[in-house]
């Protein structure tokens, strides 16, 4: 069952103005979606859309004054770990001290790729329906590189569990997540067939387009929101930020 937490926090990059190749990738996907889900897709603003890095989403223990229980371990391993944020912090700045090159688009249906996500290929993957939620997907440059050997996205996510903050993502010990997800929007109402249309029409234009950008401290932001599309977030933090400034935000 999952575990409410008291807070959603979120690390994620990207979130706030966009400009560049990014910004004209992300007008062009979101017009395709309005032109092909006419009423029924729900853009986020360009503003809005983000990598998510790491939730920090938690509870406070009712058990220790103070202190803040982990969301996924407590979900997926029915463990208490106490988050430890300096920790967190410290592997943030560690592993994006030297940015992550992230590439989006470029993955046609015949490209055998350097590797899978997910057991599928990075072409199917790169744009997708994901509930109701319509996902745009890259990967960093250097996995791509390397047939998927360097996994810095996920080798991030991994270490924060040494930090009491488990990915949402490695339910067992053994999953992997190097993706890097953007949420572009979310649809209401439409076929399935109008949906997997207007997915394949993305992928088309990814196809035939790539953008590739850096992920690195300066656009990491703390949020913390009641709502997990950020439209509203009630604090937003840039790095460095205090350890207990982020811990006090589930009191």
């Amino acid at each position: 069952m999952p575990i409410a937490p008291t807070r959603f926090v979120t690390a994620v990059s990207l979130y706030g103005r966009k400009k560049g190749p990014l910004l004209d990738l992300l007008e062009s996907v979101q017009a395709t979606l309005t032109r092909r889900l006419p009423g029924s897709f729900r853009p986020y603003s360009l503003e809005q859309i983000h990598g998510t890095l790491i939730i920090l989403s938690g509870r406070a223990d009712d058990q220790v004054p103070g202190a803040v229980i982990g969301q996924y371990y407590l979900e997926h391993r029915g463990e208490r770990r106490v988050i430890d944020f300096e920790r967190a912090l410290q592997i943030l700045q560690a592993r994006l001290a030297q940015p992550i090159r992230i590439r989006v688009g470029g993955f046609g249906p015949s490209d055998p790729g350097p590797f899978t996500s997910q057991g599928r290929p990075l072409a199917e993957r790169s744009f997708s329906a994901r509930g109701d939620a319509l996902v745009l997907m890259g990967w960093p440059v250097s996995s791509l590189a390397g047939g998927g050997r360097a996994q810095p996205l996920d080798a991030l996510r991994r270490e924060m569990a040494e930090a009491g903050v488990l990915h949402k993502y490695h339910v067992r010990s053994a999953d992997v997540d190097n993706d890097f997800h953007l949420v572009v929007g979310h649809y209401a109402d439409a076929p399935a067939a109008l949906v997997a249309a207007a997915v394949g029409a993305v992928r088309e234009d990814l196809a035939g387009r790539s953008v590739e950008f850096d992920v690195g401290l300066d656009q990491v932001r703390i949020l913390a929101t009641d709502s997990t599309d950020l439209a509203a977030p009630w604090f937003s933090s840039g790095l460095p930020v205090a350890a207990d400034r982020i811990a006090g935000l589930y009191s």
